[in-house]
């Protein structure tokens, strides 16, 4: 059973990773022919600012989502690796319930904040404000499941084959 959700992992962080690098290779060209428009054609494209803003979100997210599956988002250990093996273990579950905590209230709120804008349309674009919001409890919501699996593998001792945590 593990192994099955560490390769759903494995292929949601390669359908993520592409994912990002097709919005920012987009937002790059969208933002780009707005600036080569206004400065050239002496016109703006009104729907550019708002659609490279929402993909920024996008990006944020998955790119926090993608850091969390390779450890990868910024900690300070230098304490913590001078604990014995117990207490290490001990503090780093803690530290993984506090985490699973704050997803959830952040997922909790962006599921609120998608629910409660889906009948608000972006000004220029047109886009129901709920798909932008949406990337907000899906990310925070696999986190929690990573979360969860990296807590298991702490409290089992074994490690994530893709590279997980080490106590």
């Amino acid at each position: 059973m593990l192994k099955l959700i560490e390769s759903v992992y494995v292929g949601l962080e390669k359908v993520f990773r592409y994912t990002v690098m097709i919005l920012l290779a987009l937002m790059v060209v969208i933002v780009f022919a707005n600036v080569v428009s206004r400065y050239y054609l002496h016109v703006s494209l009104a729907w550019s600012e708002e659609i490279a803003r929402f993909m920024l979100v996008w990006l944020v997210f998955l790119g926090s989502f993608l850091a969390y599956i390779q450890d990868e988002h910024l900690g300070l250990d230098i304490l913590v690796k001078r604990f014995p093996p117990l207490l290490r273990k001990s503090v780093a579950v803690g530290a993984n319930l506090l985490v699973i905590f704050a997803l959830y209230a952040v997922m909790e709120g962006g599921y609120l904040m998608m629910v409660a804008n889906f009948d608000w349309l972006s000004a220029a674009a047109e886009i129901p404000q709920g798909y932008i919001y949406a990337i907000i409890p899906i990310c925070c919501g696999l986190m929690i499941l990573q979360t969860l699996l990296k807590t298991y593998y702490i409290v089992t001792g074994k490690n994530l084959s893709s590279g997980g945590p080490t106590c």
